[in-house]
Parts: structure tokens; C-alpha cells; sequence
């Protein structure tokens, strides 16, 4: 798909837009950016409820199957500072006016570390995440191409919450026995308050169980 679209500054970007339905991302190469900047979403923020719309991942590039690449083919450059990793935020977040804090824009430097882009750039590079994002949300597409990006992360998913049901288990465990002990805790004070108060059926004035014999001083 080839459109042009309009940035909140009133610029016109010309994409071209194609979708990876492995691993649920649409790619929008830039002609302007001499480059690819891809959207699909955060795969570990689904779980989360902290936000009514799910997190939207941005990859500075081509995006792979792999958790580890920072560096991504195909990345687009702004203001000649070539962009690398990925960024995550919510679209309710995005802002026209300008100013793009909402965004983390970083540089390649041709090694892991990849430190934030200057203002400008970051500036450029959110005004045209905004409107490739506005444009991405707004297609009949895209409720399927989440799905596929959820059948893309489900075993993984499904392997961190079988992890996780299991550690819960051990603990539920210890705590049941913990538990235990205490239940019988409970139970052993209930019955020596059932059983009432002592008080011997002769007793001395001084409050000395009464005796058949002399009490030791």
C-alpha cells in the first residue's frame, strides 16, 4: 500500500506500507527517512491493566523474531542520525503539539549502547511516529494483526505463566503448612478457653488450692 500522510506540523510523508503477519507488525517504509519504521505492540506489557488501549511498540527498522537485536535493517535516518532499538508508549499519550517527550528516540552507534537522539531529532522522528500511528490505528486490519502478534508471543507466554503458576505453587506449599501449624495454634487456645477458667473446688484464703497435708514453704 503507497498513501501519503500528513504530519501534525503539516508535513507530507510519502509510505509504503506492508505487513508482517508472523510476527504481527506493519512496516511503513519512509521515502523521506530512506528508511523503515515498524509498529505492532509491546509483547510483554498485554498482561498488565494499568491502561484501558494495549502498549504500541515502535522498531526503528525491520523487526525480527529475536528479543536481543538493537540494531535493525532497513533503519530510517533523521537529520542524518541514523535511528536504532525500539520504543513502547500508548497512543493516548501521543501529542501534536510538537514537542515529542512522548517518545524514546535513539541513535546507532554501532555498538549495544544506542543514547537518545538530539531534541530536533526527536521532534522529526515523533511528528512522523504520530502520524504513521494515527494512520495505523485507523486501518480494518489491525484488531487481526494483533491477534497475530498474540499467536506469535502465546508459547513463550504460555511457558512464563507455567513458570510462574509453578513457583506460586511451591509457595502455596510452604504456606499451607505454615498455615497448618497455625490453624492448630488456634485450635488448641480455643479449646483452653472452652474449658474455662481454673479455679479448685477448696481453696485457702490466701488463694492456695486447699490440701490434705502440709504445703511445702
Amino acid at each position: 500500500m503507497f498513501t501519503s500522510l500528513t504530519t501534525p506540523t503539516g508535513r507530507e510523508i510519502n509510505v509504503s506500507v506492508s505487513v508482517d503477519w508472523t510476527l504481527g507488525a506493519a512496516l511503513y517504509r519512509i521515502a523521506e527517512l530512506d528508511g523503515t519504521i515498524t509498529l505492532g505492540w509491546s509483547s510483554g506489557h498485554y498482561i498488565h491493566d494499568c491502561c484501558e488501549t494495549p502498549s504500541i511498540e515502535v522498531t526503528y527498522g525491520k523487526p525480527t523474531a529475536s528479543p536481543f537485536t538493537h540494531h535493525y535493517e532497513d533503519a530510517p535516518s533523521v537529520f542524518g542520525i541514523l535511528l536504532a532499538d525500539t520504543a513502547v508508549f500508548h497512543a493516548s499519550d501521543m501529542t501534536p503539539d510538537g514537542s515529542g517527550r512522548w517518545l524514546a528516540v535513539r541513535r546507532d552507534t554501532g555498538s549495544y549502547y544506542a543514547p537518545d537522539v538530539p531534541d530536533g531529532t526527536r521532534r522529526r522522528t515523533a511528528e512522523i511516529v504520530y502520524a504513521i500511528t494515527t494512520h495505523f490505528l485507523a486501518q480494518p486490519w489491525t484488531d487481526e494483526l494483533h491477534r497475530a502478534h498474540d499467536h506469535h508471543h502465546a508459547r513463550s507466554r504460555l511457558s512464563e505463566h507455567r513458570s510462574a503458576v509453578g513457583s506460586l505453587e511451591d509457595r502455596i506449599s510452604e504456606l499451607n503448612a505454615v498455615l497448618a501449624v497455625q490453624w492448630a495454634g488456634v485450635e488448641a487456645q480455643e479449646a483452653i478457653i472452652s474449658a474455662g477458667p481454673v479455679s479448685p473446688r477448696r481453696q485457702r484464703s490466701d488463694g492456695l488450692p486447699a490440701s490434705g497435708g502440709l504445703l511445702a514453704a
